[in-house]
């Protein structure tokens, strides 16, 4: 980390020379230092070494060199033409999102039971149905990666659906409050419905299947659709 210190402040002096600063210019002098260092971060130097070449190479006059290709890219995105195209193309791309919303639903994931005894846990698959109609669940064997629909005993209407709960709110944390650790609290899911206060209670695989399983659920109204 000293040394580090040492080149970003040699790097200070040097870009300070190099826009002709004087004190009233400090905090000037400091963004664009600020700006050389993060780029170069960017890049994932690998040695301090090779960070203390790439920071030198990118100067004041590359700096502002690569501000003005930005501002410029800023402008042409922003152009009435390019905006004008966008929003035509708004409700395809939306539809296309929520049509592979959908199929990602529809392909389903397996779930993993969460018991006292981990070495007998079990695993259980949920998917949507074709029509976007009912919510298919049941449980499955290890080596069953895509189970048909029709091994997935229990179903639930998607129009029974009241919310989402996440973490600590979802029933399943609840009942076992102060034996789960802060991992499992995080990929804890429940999707409750009207009907008796049913919620059906998951545990996402990892971090990423939770994203996914967030990011591809649409409204209740997209599914009866």
């Amino acid at each position: 980390m000293e040394e580090l210190f040492c080149v970003c402040i040699q790097l200070l002096n040097k870009t300070w020379k190099e826009m002709r600063a004087t004190q009233e210019d400090f905090d000037k002098v400091m963004q664009v230092v600020r700006e050389q260092i993060t780029r170069t971060l960017s890049s994932k130097p690998t040695s301090l070494e090779l960070f203390k070449n790439k920071v030198n190479a990118l100067n004041y006059s590359e700096i502002l060199k690569l501000r003005q290709t930005e501002r410029l890219h800023q402008e042409e995105t922003l152009a009435p033409p390019v905006l004008e195209l966008k929003e035509r193309l708004k409700p395809e791309l939306l539809e296309l999102i929520r049509q592979q919303r959908l199929n990602r639903l529809c392909q389903g994931t397996m779930f993993r039971k969460i018991s006292s005894r981990r070495r007998q846990d079990k695993l259980w698959y949920c998917r949507l149905s074709p029509n976007h109609k009912m919510l298919h669940y049941g449980d499955v064997e290890e080596d069953m990666d895509n189970p048909p629909i029709e091994t997935l005993q229990d179903k639930i209407p998607v129009a029974d659906i009241k919310g989402l709960l996440t973490g600590k709110d979802c029933p399943h944390m609840k009942e076992n409050k102060g034996k789960q650790n802060k991992e499992v609290l995080d990929l804890a899911f429940s999707i409750t419905y009207d009907v008796e206060e049913y919620s059906l209670n998951f545990i996402a695989p990892s971090r990423t299947d939770l994203s996914e399983s967030f990011n591809t659920a649409p409204k209740t109204e997209d599914l009866e659709k």
